[in-house]
């Protein structure tokens, strides 16, 4: 009992009045993404997958609730070709243009009657022996190999059968051009696609080579200089065809389920039936806005595409116009995201200078700072070294003592100061004399007039000046007292071998100025 009643209760329709708002828009979602239009159906997929969107997408579309979900789509993609995306078959705005072929007079309306249940015994057993050897013998066409293939051959066949030539035609290729319609080379999945992305309409031939019609449907409508012009028009519209007899024609066929040959639909944007009732789902899809059945003129055939087209211009407008009014906000978005990323480069690079500054400043401070107390440590160095040999020199000879000499000599800032010397004695008492004089320069020479030359007085033992550095910048700090005054190696010469046994008046020169 209780198996009876779970399968009354499946078999029962099912409330979707009764739905959560949340789970109403989920069954609008999978209807939009599956195409099945059947409420109840699309509920119990749903309910079956515990109300999952994702899982009940995948449960319809065959990959299973388990298992590596990409794995199962890529062994889809491998094994059969890209399907279709659904669209509304049956929008309210569909127009229909069927031209029947003219019924005969009486006589053939009689006989008409008279076979007509031979015709339907013929039918009926047609239909069973269909249904029982397609299990044996499957067809051929239900098999979509190489959809893209079907198309490229249908499009060759056409050509070859269909476009005329001449043996004074210029090409074969401009022959195609004038006189073929601008076919699309790709499957049906992918016009319509590309159909969705331009914002155009869809027009859609399914040949059947074996229709009566057909040989003069190709002929005079579709490659008269009327319909040619109206497909050319490519800022419009696509035009796709195959042939119902290859897999790609057949599984298209299986979609429009045209009555009667030849067949053209046309397909675009539409209003959203579901989202103008519930708001839910987007405001338009694509949906099989006309039919053409039978055989037409070409002045006919592009009066009824253009009312189809017309009669639906409106959706296309306006999903162009949120198209350019969304390309626009983003265009605008990211101007303003450029230019604020612009401004704000600007702004671092400002704050980078501004910064580099500041360190540039405060490195010039610091070596400003470095630099005067370098010339202060120098100073206090120039003072120590002129206080210890001002303290070290010994006792001058007395004036008048023979092999003595009195020389003078004028400093760079212009005073001057003698000493008389021993010309026996090293010139390195006249070095010293003048280290011990105030205001001596820190590096300086000593020139001679008579004959003018420079005279070597550094001893070789001398420090340089850095050697008197000290802490204390007053220079008022204790230094050695050098009393040794004897001969060395490394003494300069005497003053007589420099010739400096006459009084006269010597140059100290600084070095550093």
């Amino acid at each position: 009992m209780a198996s009876v009643g779970a399968e009354d209760a499946r078999d029962a329709p099912y409330d979707v009045s009764a739905l959560s708002e949340a789970k109403r828009r989920d069954l609008h979602h999978f209807k939009d993404i599956s195409g099945i239009a059947d409420d109840d159906c699309a509920a119990r997929i749903l309910e079956e997958s515990d109300w999952n969107l994702e899982h009940a997408v995948h449960k319809f579309m065959g990959l299973g609730e388990s298992g590596n979900l990409a794995g199962a789509a890529r062994r889809r993609s491998q094994n059969r070709p890209e399907n279709p995306a659904p669209i509304d078959l049956a929008p309210p705005n569909l127009l229909v243009f069927r031209r029947d072929r003219p019924i005969g007079g009486w006589f053939q309306t009689f006989l008409n009657i008279l076979l007509s249940p031979i015709y339907f015994t013929y039918n009926v057993f047609s239909s069973i022996i269909s249904t029982f050897t397609s299990f044996l013998w499957p067809d051929p066409r239900t098999l979509v190999t190489d959809p893209l293939g079907d198309v490229r051959n249908f499009i060759d066949t056409f050509k070859q059968t269909y476009a005329p030539v001449s043996e004074d035609s210029i090409s074969t290729d401009t022959i195609e051009r004038n006189t073929t319609p601008p076919f699309f080379e790709g499957t049906y999945a992918q016009a319509l696609q590309e159909a969705k992305r331009s914002l155009r309409f869809l027009i859609v031939y399914l040949h059947c080579g074996s229709h009566e019609d057909t040989e003069e449907f190709c002929r005079q409508t579709l490659q008269h200089p009327i319909t040619l012009a109206f497909l050319n028009d490519t800022q419009q519209c696509i035009f796709w065809a195959c042939d119902i007899n290859s897999p790609e024609g057949y599984r298209t066929s299986q979609i429009f389920r045209e009555h009667s040959y030849p067949f053209v639909g046309v397909i675009g944007l539409s209003v959203n039936r579901a989202h103008s009732s519930s708001s839910y789902g987007p405001p338009s899809r694509m949906a099989l806005l006309g039919r053409i059945e039978g055989l037409v003129s070409a002045t006919d055939f592009v009066e009824q595409l253009s009312n189809i087209i017309n009669n639906n211009q409106t959706a296309l407008l306006a999903a162009r116009a949120e198209r350019e009014e969304r390309d626009f906000t983003n265009r605008l978005r990211r101007e303003q995201d450029e230019a604020y990323a612009a401004s704000l480069a600007a702004d671092r690079a400002k704050d980078a200078e501004r910064t580099a500054a500041l360190e540039a400043e405060a490195a010039r401070a610091r070596e400003a700072a470095d630099a005067e107390a370098r010339r202060q440590q120098l100073e206090v160095a120039r003072r120590r070294r002129q206080q210890r040999w001002h303290r070290s020199l010994p006792q001058q000879p007395p004036q008048g003592t023979p092999g003595t000499v009195k020389l003078s000599t004028k400093l760079p800032n212009g005073n001057r100061a003698e000493r008389i010397f021993s010309t026996q004695d090293s010139v390195k008492h006249l070095y010293y004399f003048i280290i011990s004089q105030e205001g001596a320069p820190k590096n300086f020479d000593i020139e001679a007039n008579f004959p003018k030359r420079i005279l070597d007085c550094r001893p070789a033992d001398e420090s340089d000046i850095e050697d008197y550095l000290s802490t204390d910048v007053s220079g008022d700090a204790n230094v050695s007292k050098s009393d040794d005054w004897t001969p060395k190696t490394g003494d300069p010469p005497s003053f007589e071998a420099l010739n400096l046994t006459n009084p006269e008046l010597l140059f100290v020169l600084d070095r550093d100025a």
